[in-house]
């Protein structure tokens, strides 16, 4: 029986790289890639059987659980208030029932162990024909289910141990894919619960009172979610995870995607849009190492579709931060482990601090945590248990594929239904250690008591379920728990405390002094939380701002970030010189300047002026990102009084002339101008050094003087390109008439490219008759490299693009110049004539049929073909957004995975890209009032702010302001038409080399 395995994840592929398995020479010889379709398989094992196969850490043991027939297709496990075990068992993937209008297949089952051995014995369906449910959480005596497009609420109120009550609490999510769909809710430490991927039009159906309502639709973006389970308030979280969600010991969550193993958040999504002359694209990073960097190290070759990164993540999910009391860790450590169903494994990390964020390293450092070579284990997600062990639910079934991600004609000869009455929980201890025994908390003692305990699970269990039934008679023993612990686990006693202050916060039952005394207590964890809970009091209170202030101080820097995010909650002066503290401490730091940057809205001019007045930092460069980026606040502002602080700040003299940081300002300023709406009508620098208001007159001399040298210094043979870039792009910025004579001169082909290139740049800021005729006259002269550069400037508009398509058609310009994506996007122009103007030049439009045009091209899977030749082709059709052996752009999908994808599919992908589009990828087209259009993927959108990143990694900030028409198209980035630029000839060297250069460079790692 020909069997598929159904996963949580989508970019699936096979993982090679160690002894004892196929080499990828070995695999690569069967052409096509698709062998594994008829291959001989092996048979599934049993639990006994597949026991043995696991390879586990040294000091580790796995013992069975449950297995079929007691748990089918289980992808997430919890355990309710009372120990008992529910599992999520996922059988609507990957399509559904077979039958059209059938009942969802998805279940949520109740296991007991009767006879207390520690294996199930006894199954009872809590829920069933849940759509698409996969993941789950218990909450008020019940069990809250991620469900596709709902978030559902499941309660057994008559003790049968079936779920009678069911009720919808949120819907209208959009999924993506069934493993990017809203789902995995955990509770957090602030007793709001997060889930993983909630866009869509979100009703509310469930009101703060537990009444049944209907809300009106609210647009949510692409990113996580969340919302608080007494208000209902629900709203956007930053970060962007598929099927793993996790928070840790010490309340950071993670997330993961296929090829991100761990991620975290660094911004809240208010405290990134709260300044909003500040684009913020991401408030998430990555956590240790992710995509190609990193490692693992699977015992068995899996048959796939597509082959693996060569050893690295491709199917991470379920992550997850153990929390429990029996693994041991260091202080101030945690242990994440990651599912990696495609190589049978599962990894560990340990998570640790690192500046004013965290990072990971891999706990054995050539092998991971579990792994096997049972080729049928699929380790889904994992959870800290009662006992303190690690539970794992092991999908069990052969194929990680979806048919979406297959070419139609294999799809069809794949049984996707196959393998779906198997499944396994398991769970993982220390050899030397016996899980202990939980006993569910029956009065006040037993709760505070779970606060206390060394297992992190019945901690946040005691939080829970304090908080949920709002006990205000334990407020004053909660608060005594506040105090230092002397005794005991030191550890233990500090996330006691920790617990015990958030379960006072969900009490609402916090007070100023019980936060402001924990400013001062020796544990960076309880000061960290205390500046956290105290940031929303600041408003209007001088007190606190100071107190929170002072800590900008702080040995521990993550204490010091929370203190930069904290002082954006207040409009006090005093606010300023805390920032200030914080930029010359910690602002080359990265996301410490993004964080003093959400924070300073008001007082980004205080902050520049104190940052001059230090001669240490007006001798170190490594400012200047924070320096550009808050005068771009202090110019999008516009504040007359502030301006005039800085620009008087910026006045050259005999021991500051052309010092890096008044360019750099000035670049700043020049940036955040045009972006100026208020009293002062429409801002620029150009516009203030020709005629600026009267407060500002007598400081814009000395400014006048300093652009002058800016245009002297661009023109100036002698002095180093990156002075000479710098001066030319900020040069750029005053009047045309001022500048258009310096650009055409820079325009030379005697000048280096990259001045050349900035002068390009620059002539956007001229009328755009004046920048067509400047880069036709100097056409001839251009490099290969400006060329392109120079179309997306003549190409920029309709006028432009149109006039620029005539002069091709004239002979006046190349047409060969204009590259593969461009030539395709004007052969499908919504503007008639340029459509026509484009067919007339580049050949017949493209065609709607891409099945046609893929049958066209099939001689290309057969012919002789040539690597070389396909690595040039690859330059001129794909670098500009994939990224391949160093080569390239990461804009697009990850392509690096390809060396054993069918080259059929191969070619179907190229040639018909909108067939499997993720949303992440789909193209964006925005219009802007004066008629400019940009493409792009949607990086991120604020209330004041587009940002879409295009080719090459370009990333373009659109203010919403300045947009006119912004539409997704459904379409993948990588536009229809290929076919116009490629011949079959070169299709078939394209294929040759994405398959086959793997192959080398994997062998050669």
């Amino acid at each position: 029986m020909r069997t598929s395995f159904i996963c949580l994840v989508m970019c699936l592929v096979h993982v090679a790289d160690v002894a004892g398995q196929d080499t990828l020479e070995s695999v690569d010889r069967v052409r096509g890639g698709r062998h594994w379709i008829d291959a001989k398989v092996d048979p599934p094992k049993s639990a006994k059987e597949s026991k043995a196969k696991f390879r586990i850490e040294p000091g580790f043991r796995v013992e069975l659980v449950a297995s079929e027939p007691l748990v089918f297709d289980p992808v997430a496990i919890a355990f309710d208030h009372l120990g008992q075990m529910f599992v999520v068992e996922y059988g609507d993937y990957p399509t559904g029932p077979e039958e059209k209008g059938a009942p969802p297949l998805s279940r949520v089952v109740l296991l007991t162990d009767r006879d207390g051995d520690g294996v199930m014995d006894e199954r009872f369906v809590f829920a069933d024909q849940l759509n698409f449910a996969h993941s789950l959480l218990p909450v008020d005596d019940g069990i809250l289910v991620g469900a596709q497009n709902q978030i559902v609420f499941l309660k057994d109120s008559t003790g049968d141990h079936r779920a009678d009550i069911r009720e919808v609490w949120f819907e209208g999510f959009v999924a993506a894919h069934p493993q990017m769909q809203i789902g995995n809710p955990r509770w957090g430490f602030d007793n709001w619960i997060y889930l993983n991927y909630g866009p869509g039009e979100i009703v509310r159906r469930r009101g703060a009172g537990g009444d049944i309502e209907s809300s009106e639709p609210v647009t949510m973006p692409r990113l996580d979610f969340r919302f608080h389970p007494r208000t209902m308030e629900f709203e956007a979280d930053n970060g962007l995870g598929q099927f793993g969600n996790t928070i840790d010991k010490y309340g950071y969550r993670f997330f993961t995607t296929n090829r991100n193993p761990i991620m975290v958040r660094r911004l809240t999504r208010s405290e990134a849009q709260r300044n909003p002359f500040v684009s913020i694209s991401r408030g998430h990073v990555d956590v240790g190492p992710a995509g190609g960097d990193t490692r693992v190290y699977p015992l068995v070759a899996m048959k796939s579709n597509w082959l693996s990164h060569a050893g690295t993540h491709t199917s991470a999910c379920g992550v997850t931060a153990y929390t429990g009391d029996l693994f041991g860790s260091e202080p101030d450590q945690s242990s994440v482990f990651v599912c990696e169903p495609v190589g049978h494994l599962v990894t560990r990390s340990i998570v640790y601090p690192d500046g004013s964020g965290l990072n990971a390293r891999r706990a054995e450092p050539k092998a991971d945590f579990l792994a096997s070579s049972d080729t049928w284990f699929r380790p889904a997600s994992l959870a800290t248990g009662p006992d303190g062990a690690l539970y794992l639910a092991d999908m069990y079934r052969m194929w990680v594929e979806h048919p979406k991600f297959l070419p139609p004609d294999i799809a069809a000869r794949i049984d996707w239904r196959a393998g779906e009455d198997r499944g396994r929980i398991w769970r993982i201890v220390p050899e030397r250690k016996k899980a202990s025994t939980f006993r569910p908390p029956q009065d006040d003692d037993d709760l505070l008591a779970l606060l206390r305990d060394p297992n992190g699970w019945r901690r946040r269990l005691g939080q829970r379920l304090i908080v949920e039934g709002q006990m205000q008679n334990l407020v004053p023993r909660l608060r005594a728990m506040l105090e230092p612990i002397a005794s005991g686990n030191v550890e233990t006693a500090a996330l006691t405390r920790l617990h015990a202050l958030w379960t006072l916060h969900g009490l609402a039952a916090l007070t100023d002094d019980d936060l402001t005394r924990l400013l001062r207590d020796p544990g960076h964890h309880l000061r960290l939380a205390a500046v956290q809970l105290l940031a929303p009091r600041l408003a209007g209170n001088k007190r606190l701002v100071e107190l929170v202030g002072q800590m900008a101080g702080d040995d521990e820097p993550r204490v010091r970030y929370q203190v930069a995010l904290a002082m954006g909650e207040s409009a006090s002066e005093k606010c300023g010189s805390y920032l200030t503290s914080l930029a010359k401490s910690d602002g080359i730091d990265e996301w410490f300047a993004t964080a003093i940057l959400t924070s300073s809205r008001q007082c980004s001019g205080a902050i520049l002026q104190g940052l001059f007045a230090d001669p240490k930092i007006a001798s170190r460069p490594q400012y200047g990102d924070i320096v550009r980026r808050l005068a771009e606040v202090v110019g999008a502002r516009g504040d007359a009084a502030e301006l005039k602080l800085v620009l008087d700040a910026l006045a050259p003299t005999a021991d500051k002339r052309g010092a890096w940081w008044q360019t750099v300002t000035l670049r700043g300023l020049a940036t955040g101008l045009p972006r100026y709406r208020g009293e002062l009508g429409r801002l620029s620098l150009a516009s203030l050094l020709s005629g600026p208001p009267t407060a500002l007159e007598e400081s814009m001399g000395p400014i006048r003087e300093l652009m002058k040298q800016t245009q002297e210094v661009s023109l100036d043979s002698q002095r180093s390109s990156g002075d000479r870039v710098a001066a030319t792009e900020l040069m750029a910025f005053q009047s045309p008439q001022q500048t258009l004579g310096a650009l055409r001169r820079l325009l030379s082909s005697a000048q280096p490219v990259e001045v050349q290139r900035a002068a390009i740049e620059g002539l956007r800021r001229v009328p755009e008759d004046d920048a067509m005729e400047t880069i036709l006259t100097n056409w001839s002269s251009l490099g290969p490299s400006l060329r392109g550069p120079a179309l997306e400037l003549l190409m920029a508009r309709k006028e432009s693009t149109r006039a620029t398509l005539v002069a091709m058609k004239a002979g006046t310009l190349s047409a060969a110049a204009v590259g593969v994506e461009r030539r395709i996007r004007l052969l499908r122009h919504a503007d008639a004539e340029i459509k026509q103007l484009a067919i007339d030049l580049f050949g017949g439009a493209v065609s709607a049929d891409r099945v046609a045009v893929a049958k066209q091209y099939e001689a290309a899977l057969t012919i002789d073909a040539s690597m070389e030749r396909g690595i040039e082709v690859f330059r001129k059709t794909c670098a500009s957004c994939h990224r391949v052996d160093g080569v390239g752009h990461d804009v697009g999908p990850d392509i690096s995975d390809v060396r054993n994808r069918a080259r059929d599919a191969l070619l179907y992908d190229i040639l018909d890209p909108n067939r499997k589009v993720e949303p992440r990828f789909n193209d964006y087209t925005v219009i802007t009032i004066d008629g400019i259009v940009i493409n792009g993927l949607l990086v991120t959108e604020t209330a004041k702010t587009v940002v879409l990143r295009q080719a090459e990694n370009k990333q373009v900030v659109i203010q919403r302001d300045q947009i006119d028409e912004m539409h997704a198209s459904g379409k993948s980035l990588m536009p229809e038409g290929v076919e116009k630029t490629v011949s079959v000839q070169q299709m078939a060297d394209l294929l040759e080399y994405l398959k086959q250069r793997t192959v080398r460079s994997a062998a050669g790692r």
